[in-house]
């Protein structure tokens, strides 16, 4: 399991910054200007090949930040660095410390995308050299290069484009409401289905704030950004989660959070649930008492009080998976008031995999299993 790696006043004093930063839009960072979602595998001179993910986003100027998944090995990496000429990637990445989950990642990258400079440097564990391929109808399809760790191994990468980033924007005066979502290379069932899931709601907000502003009634703004990102790939299976940040007035913006598992096989498109992950008897009362101890440990309020003492289907349904673990996510005010904001609770396989479903999801991803994208 993790901890934050940051004391709690610490982590409520950035979320504090992070709150008012988030309503100035002046004060954000600029948004990546593409990110790309990898699959393939990495190779030792001895070994067998092994399955690998690699998410990579892009600034303009030539800024990279990558999340790396080495499934077989249970290892996730970040690395910053450079894209030189649209085709030269150098990557220096370094090992998530228990608590240094993607959110602290992501802010990291916020951070150097605005030029500060980072708040954490972590002893690096290896450097990608590699060549991004640059083609006028295909930019970005492919990378190939080699992630010599620091022990001096040398991994040979290949790895091939899953998906792009894409946008949809709407904006007139102070209403603003976007989606950005992953759109799948040959895999139109996976595009449409996220689609249908996310589109119509940043339209339902778009003409709500069109409606207050015939009326007079709208305020300082009314905005919303909704940002869908693959977590994880194995086998048939799927892993995203939504984050949602919206202001309609008030002390603050808001953030709430969503997660799609899904199994995608025969051109086919199955949500599943966590019902679909666990089974057998007290999985739920034994997940619940991990997740709460871990919580305690962070500090969450609620918990710490009392208020919460135990977990039901509905408390635990944000889950992701990715090659650390699976991972829960609690949106502000679920575990502890706003100022503490989002909790995460990252929960290793072999803590968990005697309550999963035979021959499941979590054995997949536990296992590292090839995602089928890559056959």
């Amino acid at each position: 399991m993790r901890v934050n790696r940051l004391p709690r006043t610490a982590r409520v004093a950035l979320a504090c910054v992070l709150a008012l930063c988030l309503g100035l839009a002046a004060a954000q960072p600029p948004a990546p200007a593409s990110k790309t979602y990898y699959v393939g595998s990495v190779t030792s001179e001895t070994g067998a090949p092994e399955p690998a993910l690699l998410d990579l986003s892009l600034w303009d100027g030539g800024f990279a930040f990558a999340r790396l998944q080495l499934p077989r090995r249970q290892e996730v990496l970040y690395g910053s660095g450079t894209l030189s000429d649209a085709t030269a990637l150098r990557l220096v990445f370094r090992r998530a410390e228990p608590g240094e989950d993607s959110w602290w990642a992501a802010e990291l990258a916020r951070s150097a995308a605005a030029g500060e400079s980072e708040a954490v440097a972590n002893e690096k564990v290896g450097v990608l050299t590699a060549a991004r391929d640059y083609d006028w109808d295909g930019e970005g399809r492919t990378i190939v290069g080699t992630l010599r760790l620091a022990t001096g191994e040398p991994l040979g990468v290949s790895l091939a484009r899953l998906a792009s980033a894409a946008r949809w924007t709407f904006e007139q005066g102070r209403v603003y409401s976007t989606t950005e979502l992953p759109r799948f290379h040959g895999r139109a069932e996976l595009t449409s289905f996220l689609e249908e899931s996310t589109l119509p709601a940043q339209r339902s907000f778009a003409r709500s704030g069109l409606e207050l502003e015939e009326e007079g009634a709208l305020g300082w703004g009314w905005w919303r950004e909704e940002r869908v990102e693959i977590t994880g790939a194995a086998g048939p299976y799927l892993s995203l989660l939504s984050t949602v940040d919206d202001y309609t007035g008030g002390a603050h913006p808001n953030e709430y959070h969503a997660s799609y598992l899904l199994s995608a096989a025969d051109g086919g498109v199955v949500e599943l649930a966590l019902t679909d992950v666990f089974a057998g008897q007290g999985w739920l009362e034994e997940l619940s008492r991990l997740v709460l101890d871990d919580l305690a440990r962070q500090e969450a309020m609620w918990v710490t009080t009392g208020e919460v003492a135990a977990l039901g289907l509905e408390d635990l349904e944000v889950f992701t998976l990715d090659a650390a673990g699976l991972t829960f996510h609690f949106s502000p005010y679920l575990m502890g008031p706003y100022v503490q904001g989002t909790f995460r609770v990252t929960l290793p396989y072999e803590a968990i995999g005697h309550l999963a479903v035979a021959g499941g999801p979590l054995g997949a991803f536990a296992h590292g299993a090839w995602p089928e994208a890559t056959r």
